[in-house]
């Protein structure tokens, strides 16, 4: 019998869905992991990946105990899965929150007019190259993307308001993109506690009744390690250059 803990660092995106939901339905149905702990450092990425996610460990907090630590940010689709959990905790230094959701794209068509290019678009569909980099949308349809988006905002909202049972009122007051600071977040009643590995640790074995631990995070691609390896060590030398 034993905690697992499971890493989420990084962008939530299809390649972490891929690789994490094999070891999140192991945890699900094995009677000897006795707890999920997810610790979290992640500012969040896909909205559907993170669903997807969220929905799995939905199924396991139904079934054995789920905490959550954010350790460095627990923000966007990172909060949204550490709502799963029973309880959250924070390190004192971490950054919790941004409910929200926000699309980027870049539009080019004044730099191209200027450059006197012109982008031939052929499409059946009046609006199939609504998002198109190549010209400025119109108030119709950023009316239409926007009506998107609060969809999706309004999921993400929903599942924070029932898991850590907040009224509709203090959501509008949350929910607004802003993150927060730990002392804050614990204040807006976002997370449990304040504590770090060590101290949350201690609690969830109470929890669980086992001191045996587990890291069962999926190891990346080799490809995606040397490249994470790769910026680190140019992340460095950049430092030292200032």
């Amino acid at each position: 019998m034993y905690t697992a803990i499971l890493n989420v660092n990084g962008t939530i995106n299809r390649g972490m869905l891929n690789s994490y939901m094999p070891a999140l339905k192991y945890m699900e149905k094995k009677n000897k992991v006795k707890g999920l702990l997810l610790v979290i450092n992640s500012g969040g990425g896909d909205a559907n990946s993170t669903e997807i996610l969220y929905n799995q460990l939905l199924k396991i907090s139904d079934k054995k105990p789920v905490y959550a630590l954010i350790e460095g940010v627990g923000a966007s689709g990172a909060y949204w899965l550490a709502c799963s959990a029973e309880k959250i905790f924070a390190m004192r230094t971490s950054i919790v929150g941004s409910i929200g959701v926000i699309s980027m794209s870049p539009d080019f068509s004044e730099f191209l007019e200027n450059l006197g290019i012109k982008m031939r678009i052929n499409k059946i569909g009046k609006y199939k190259d609504i998002n198109s980099p190549f010209r400025a949308m119109t108030d119709e349809e950023s009316k239409i993307y926007s009506s998107i988006m609060n969809d999706i905002y309004l999921a993400f909202r929903e599942q924070v308001k029932i898991r850590r049972n907040f009224t509709d009122e203090k959501m509008d007051s949350i929910a607004t993109g802003l993150v927060f600071s730990a002392d804050q977040a614990k204040g807006e009643g976002l997370i449990d506690g304040i504590g770090n590995m060590d101290t949350v640790m201690d609690q969830f074995k109470e929890r669980t009744g086992t001191g045996s631990i587990k890291n069962l995070t999926p190891k990346r691609p080799f490809v995606s390690r040397i490249m994470s390896m790769s910026m680190e060590a140019l992340s460095g030398i950049v430092e030292n250059i200032r």
